[in-house]
């Protein structure tokens, strides 16, 4: 792969990773306490107060990847920030849907859980990492499919998706053998399983916007 073709595929992998984190990071900011901030910007309990700001903030983030992507492949500004948009608005929706009810499950079964070898880590890792894999899928054929890549959308699909599950996994197991931090535990001046999420996110994040630059690179993209 020459120079050029590195350079995309590390601007992906970066542009997915900056603008995904920086999505999460502010919608932690603005729901209040039980976040990595610990401010109380809106101090709502409401539910669906907390899904239309997270859903906001993603129909945001979703637009600035897409100009990112439009940009780099020189591809229309309006549709694919549109359909960036989109997608990560319905993605974002199943992810704050998984993470009720994997915190809903936490609190009616919780006790049956063991007390040792990690439990919740792996809970939380077991419930998030196909989640993050078929997230990260639909985003990658939504974006291949815009582009014109008819044909790559399958395979594009499944190398982000399996690269950003993984991408996942690896930051949340080095987290946990390698920093000691695990959901479950307490980790001093932060909420540990927003602070995690956010960083096995990145992770998944890079990952799997690195595969999509990987495959689009690998084919077509020095037509562009």
């Amino acid at each position: 792969m020459n120079t050029k073709r590195i350079t995309f595929v590390t601007a992906m992998g970066l542009l997915t990773m900056l603008t995904l984190g920086a999505s999460i990071w502010v919608w932690l900011f603005l729901v209040g306490p039980n976040s990595i901030t610990r401010l109380n910007v809106i101090p709502s309990d409401n539910m669906l107060v907390l899904l239309i700001v997270g859903l906001s903030v993603y129909l945001c983030g979703g637009e600035l990847w897409g100009l990112g992507i439009a940009r780099m492949m020189n591809a229309d500004i309006k549709s694919m920030v549109s359909a960036c948009a989109i997608s990560w608005v319905a993605t974002g929706f199943l992810g704050a849907t998984v993470l009720g009810l994997s915190l809903g499950l936490v609190f009616l079964f919780g006790s049956k859980l063991p007390d040792c070898c990690h439990a919740y880590h792996y809970y939380f890792l077991s419930i998030f990492v196909p989640v993050i894999g078929i997230a990260t899928a639909i985003n990658a054929y939504v974006v291949t499919g815009k582009l014109g890549f008819h044909e790559l959308k399958k395979t594009t699909g499944l190398y982000a998706g399996i690269a950003g599950a993984l991408g996942f996994l690896v930051v949340g197991l080095i987290l946990l053998y390698g920093l000691g931090w695990e959901v479950g535990k307490p980790v001093p001046g932060k909420y540990e399983m927003l602070l995690l999420m956010e960083f096995c996110n990145l992770g998944a994040a890079f990952a799997g916007g690195t595969a999509i630059g990987w495959v689009l690179a690998k084919s077509k993209v020095d037509e562009h």
